[in-house]
């Protein structure tokens, strides 16, 4: 299946021809634009797309409720140590981080949230989903901070996942 252009209802990809069956040369902004233009306009902003599982975005405490969830609802498939096991993968460590690297907070919290516990997903309360995530942080070393992660998923889009700390 192709995919479409939104903008000029072709096959993404494909630039529209001339008259002469020439490619025609491409008119307006590239995404680089925007987004470099955005950064000039928007300098503090900057500093907030950089908060990564580095920036201890998580406390001890909501660490601390996280192992209480993952006990209860997660350690049967991944494990008590959350290496993982032939049921689930392992949640901590380079196993973890191999995978999720790059990716948000928000990005697991959204596959956790619609797929997690496996025996009846979506079954916990966004906080226990974060807690859980915070906890997943502290296991694999992450610092903790002040501040809990948001209980929400925009605002756990706002940090990356990072597999080794940014000099």
């Amino acid at each position: 299946m192709q995919q479409i252009d939104q903008a000029g209802g072709r096959p993404a990809g494909r630039r529209p021809e001339s008259r002469r069956g020439r490619t025609a040369p491409r008119r307006g902004i590239s995404a680089a634009g925007v987004l470099c233009t955005f950064m000039a306009l928007a300098p503090g902003d900057a500093a907030a797309q950089e908060k990564s599982t580095w920036s201890g975005v998580y406390t001890d405490a909501q660490a601390s409720r996280g192992e209480a969830v993952y006990s209860a609802s997660c350690a049967v498939c991944h494990g008590d140590d959350l290496a993982g096991n032939e049921m689930g993968p392992g949640l901590a460590g380079s196993s973890f981080l191999g995978f999720w690297d790059g990716l948000s907070l928000g990005d697991l919290f959204q596959v956790m949230s619609v797929s997690m516990p496996q025996d009846n997903p979506g079954s916990l309360e966004t906080a226990q989903y974060v807690d859980v995530i915070a906890y997943m942080l502290q296991r694999s070393e992450f610092p903790s901070g002040g501040e809990e992660l948001p209980a929400d998923e925009a605002g756990l889009r706002e940090v990356t996942i990072q597999a080794a700390e940014s000099p």
